[in-house]
Order: structure tokens, then C-alpha cells, then sequence
């Protein structure tokens, strides 16, 4: 298991390398969006991690103290700032640029495999964030698709219980601009989060209209069968609208 931190010696052989820089409570290192410019280590102290949500509030995602590596996966892509840092103590820290970094790393092998390991421990969280952000667009697009249906009473009553929706794929998937794949992964996904509940797909086999000179045939479809009270899923959406 990679470390995530550096040890005290290394910090200690950095902080001969680098520039020191103090800040204060409150003071900001690096802000979301903004220019990425320098790696920063944290010498002394301790700093918050935070991004904004939909609604522009700072949301908590992370605490960084002592041997933190902060700004490098920025600086190394060529992107802005993916996230705010803001010392919640007295802070010192070791700051170099892209190039003074890597002149640093390439003579001291420790850092070098440490550097490894964070990268591609943090490239790993970032494909399930955007895994678990496509996920949820997929089931806010199907939740609100189900409160509609609910809204349209397009429902079967249920004596004491959530009202029974029903709907064809094909239909859902046009109406949505979803394909039938992504339909039922965003279905599944809300059953396996408890928002819907009785869920099961119906294979029907309905008379077709005849063709021209020909007599009736067979039409296939499958129908999406579930029940769901519309106030959970709105609050349901409510949450996963910030992941």
C-alpha cells in the first residue's frame, strides 16, 4: 500500500530545495479554477479541501497536514486548480514549480515512487468520480422521468402503498434521449438504492397491425414495471445532484 505522505527526513531534504512559505488561518494556497502553478508540501500545519457544488456552496472533501503533497496533479496535466486549499492553522509549506519539482525528483528515487503511487492512486478516485457522476445524471434523468409519469397518472393505484408506474423501454429511451442500455442501468441503479421498489422488466408479445397484404403479426417490447413515491425521489435527486 502506497504511503500519503512523505516522511520527515524527505520533507526535511525538500525544504533545502525549495522556497518556504508561511501562511496564516485562513490564508489560501491554491484556489478552484485558477492558474496551476506550483506544488506545494506542507512543512507544519493543516489545510481544508474544498470544491464547490452545484448550488456554489464549498463543500468539505478532503484534509491535507505535515508530508501532503498539494497542486501536483495540476501542475503536471496542464489544468486549472481542481479544488480550493485554505490553511485552518499557521502554515508552513515547501513550494516549488513544474520544473524545479521535477529537477528535484529525478535525483531523489524516494520521492520519485511516492509521486507514482499518489498519481495514480488520485487518477484512480477521479474515473470513479466520473463513473459515479455519469451514474447519477442517468438516474436523475429516469428519476424525474418516473415523477412524470406519477404527475401524468399514468400509474396504477395501490391500496396503502406507492403507486404502481408502468412504461415501455422503447418509449422511455425516446423520451429521454437515453438508450435502452443506459434505461435500465439507471432503473437498476435506483432499485439498488432503495428509490424504487418492486422493480422487474416484462417481456409482452402484443398483435401487430397487419401489413399491407399481409395478416396481423407479432409485436415484442419490454415493459418496466416498479412502484415509487415521487417525494423520495425528488429527495433522493436532490442528493445525488451534488455528486
Amino acid at each position: 500500500m502506497e504511503p500519503t505522505k512523505l516522511s520527515e527526513e524527505l520533507v526535511a531534504l525538500l525544504k533545502n530545495r525549495g522556497k518556504e512559505e508561511n501562511f496564516k488561518l485562513g490564508d489560501i494556497l491554491m484556489e478552484e479554477g485558477q492558474e496551476s502553478d506550483k506544488i506545494y508540501i506542507i512543512e507544519k500545519g493543516f489545510v481544508n479541501v474544498t470544491k464547490k457544488d452545484p448550488m456554489g456552496n464549498d463543500v468539505l472533501i478532503g484534509t491535507a497536514g505535515p508530508g501532503s503533497i498539494l497542486g501536483e496533479m495540476g501542475v503536471f496535466m496542464g489544468i486549472e486548480r481542481t479544488a480550493t486549499v485554505r490553511a485552518v492553522s499557521d502554515l508552513k509549506a515547501i513550494s516549488f514549480d513544474r520544473n524545479e519539482f521535477l529537477e528535484v525528483i529525478s535525483g531523489i528515487p524516494e520521492i520519485s515512487s511516492f509521486l507514482i503511487g499518489i498519481l495514480t492512486k488520485r487518477i484512480y478516485n477521479l474515473n470513479r468520480r466520473l463513473i459515479n457522476a455519469i451514474n447519477s445524471k442517468l438516474m436523475i434523468v429516469m428519476g424525474n422521468y418516473i415523477i412524470d409519469k406519477i404527475r401524468e397518472g399514468a400509474v396504477e393505484e395501490t391500496y396503502g402503498e406507492a403507486p404502481k408506474v408502468i412504461f415501455d423501454l422503447s418509449t422511455a429511451a425516446l423520451e429521454t434521449g437515453l438508450d435502452i442500455e443506459k434505461v435500465v442501468t439507471a432503473l437498476n441503479n435506483l432499485a439498488k438504492a432503495g428509490v424504487i421498489h418492486d422493480y422487474r422488466l416484462i417481456e409482452e408479445v402484443r398483435e401487430s397491425p397487419p401489413e399491407e397484404g399481409e395478416g396481423e403479426g407479432e409485436e415484442k417490447r419490454t415493459v418496466a414495471e416498479l412502484k415509487a413515491d415521487e417525494q423520495q425521489i425528488k429527495s433522493y435527486l436532490k442528493t445525488i445532484s451534488y455528486i
